[in-house]
């Protein structure tokens, strides 16, 4: 794939994840928009008053608003590079003259990786997890980087451990990378309304929250329209809004989350694919990158990460990192037989080796088990 092939992929994606946030947006206007409709009570078959079409106008300005500033605000933080997803995850650079054997053979792969595939050598980091797994981050080649976990270090063999960094190369070359690394921001905005709702549901007192639909209430309602409202009723009503507001934004929270689990899903599954089949160009060895999701199969941990925000880059990952309500990776049973059509089906025992001490986790060297092949 030549210069101007990549500029033409790196186009496609952007419109592509331009036409998913604008749904996405779409979607939670719609959403938030029922919600409201329904705490103010509109009868059924009567059309909305003229402040409830402003309303329902200015709910959809503040959506798009505060999903552009949230992706924004994370772009921005993103612009410091891989490094920063690295650390966020929990991961320690790489010197270039690690005295740790198992780190010494993982930079010489990532320097032949690197030469096979014609890019340039990325900063290492590894991260301190008993699970098999990967990723690579990252806006461009010269800022990428790429993380391994302890796990994979103690229990993949060294063409295991190609196959895994030459699919990690592929997102790299491919420009998976960046998209994905853009399409964290993008989620980000997704989930920030939610976030906004949940904090202020937690600073509303719950004491306050019943009172506002009690028969004291009530009563002091139809007194206001005898008189002229009062500083306190202006504070309950604006008490009012601001619970209703909450409310919305929380439920939102819901909505959000599952768009922008569909959005990675349906970005990320695909390039799985594409990226297994690169690894095998690049390594020239289907058994390379067969063996190690043979091997994330037969572990108890799996690919899982511990880490506190391993779910917000679940996309990222050489296998599934965490556990989300649409999987954002192919099955391993699926990936495996692409590349090993005449795989039998079954995962081998994993065993760590008697000095690996699993961090993060209550998983225990020699508690392993042979398990057969599902959809993961």
């Amino acid at each position: 794939m030549n210069y101007f092939e990549h500029q033409v992929r790196a186009r496609r994606h952007t419109v592509l994840l331009l036409l998913l946030m604008g749904a996405a947006i779409l979607s939670l206007v719609i959403v938030i928009s029922g919600v409201l409709i329904l705490i103010l009570h509109v009868p059924e078959g009567q059309p909305l008053n003229q402040s409830d079409e402003e309303l329902l106008h200015y709910v959809f300005l503040s959506v798009v608003a505060v999903v552009l500033l949230g992706s924004l605000y994370k772009n921005d933080e993103l612009r410091a590079g891989g490094k920063w997803i690295a650390e966020r995850l929990g991961g320690r650079l790489i010197s270039l003259e690690p005295q740790n054997l198992e780190e010494r053979q993982l930079l010489n792969v990532v320097e032949e990786i690197a030469i096979a595939s014609g890019a340039a050598v990325p900063a290492v980091y590894v991260l301190d997890e008993a699970s098999i797994n990967a990723f690579a981050a990252g806006l461009t080649p010269e800022d990428a980087v790429i993380g391994v976990t302890r796990g994979a270090l103690a229990l993949l063999s060294r063409e295991e451990l190609q196959g895994v960094i030459a699919h990690e190369f592929s997102h790299i070359y491919n420009g998976d990378m960046r998209l994905n690394t853009r399409l964290t921001a993008v989620v980000h905005g997704l989930l920030l309304l939610g976030l906004i709702g949940e904090l202020i549901m937690r600073a509303i007192p719950h004491r306050a929250v019943p009172n506002l639909s009690s028969s004291d209430s009530t009563a002091s309602d139809s007194c206001v329209s005898d008189r002229a409202p009062t500083l306190i009723d202006k504070i309950m009503n604006a008490f009012r809004v601001i619970v209703v507001a909450g409310f919305a934004l929380w439920v939102l929270g819901y909505a959000g989350t599952f768009f922008g689990n569909l959005i990675k899903s349906a970005v990320s599954r695909k390039r799985e694919f594409l990226a297994d089949a690169s690894a095998v160009q690049f390594t020239r060895n289907p058994q390379s990158i067969a063996g190690a999701l043979k091997k994330i199969g037969g572990l108890a941990q799996g690919s899982q990460l511990q880490a506190v925000h391993a779910r917000e880059y679940s996309h990222l990952y050489f296998a599934a990192g965490a556990k989300t309500a649409m999987a954002t990776h192919p099955p391993l049973d699926v990936r495996i037989k692409r590349i090993d059509p005449d795989w039998d089906g079954q995962f081998p025992v994993v065993e760590f080796p008697q000095d690996f001490v699993a961090p993060n986790t209550d998983f225990q060297p020699g508690s392993n088990s042979s398990v057969e092949a599902q959809a993961r």
